[in-house]
């Protein structure tokens, strides 16, 4: 079932739509909320909330790039819980310190408008990196996988995993710095 046809069934509120959801991106989903989330009881309650933001988003949401959207979802809802109840794997903060010093402080009162600047510009830095640094940086600072995950995923040694995400992130700062943001 193609993306576009899976909208129409939520825009249609047909009941097949939940169940086409969860089958045809269940696993996609369940491995970004299980990244995020230390508990699999935690992971199955994210989902179930995900699919009813779908429900209730479209209509009159009609997104473009569906499984980034709904990727986005996910992430969100299941960072969201991981702060509620404090059950997050180690690996999330991990990575949050890391990438803390690319960005400015979280203290500094930004308006939306800056945020969302801040954020064309990080999307701006990561489509100008090679695939594979691109791959490398989402891996880690997006979906949270632990260093090594990331490194047996893209074919790597761990030690150039991290030599390539540390330059990766010194490239980001000074690129936000010669952008105005730190």
């Amino acid at each position: 079932m193609t993306d576009q046809e899976l909208i129409e069934l939520f825009s249609a509120r047909s009941e097949e739509a939940v169940p086409a959801l969860a089958a045809q991106y269940g696993p996609y989903c369940r491995t970004i909320a299980a990244q995020l989330l230390a508990d699999s009881r935690d992971v199955d309650e994210c989902l179930n909330d995900c699919w009813l933001a779908v429900w209730r988003a479209i209509p009159p949401a009609r997104p473009e790039y569906f499984k980034g959207w709904l990727a986005a979802i996910v992430r969100n809802r299941a960072l969201a819980m991981g702060r509620e109840n404090s059950r997050r794997p180690p690996t999330v903060d991990e990575a949050a310190l890391e990438l803390a010093s690319c960005l400015p402080p979280g203290n500094d009162p930004m308006g939306e408008a800056e945020y969302r600047a801040l954020a064309e510009a990080v999307d701006r830095f990561l489509r100008a990196q090679p695939r594979d640094i691109r791959a490398a940086f989402l891996r880690r600072y997006w979906y949270a996988d632990p260093v090594e995950d990331a490194a047996r995923r893209l074919g790597w040694s761990v030690s150039k995993t991290k030599s390539v995400l540390f330059r990766t992130r010194n490239k980001l700062r000074a690129q936000l710095q010669k952008e105005g943001f730190l």
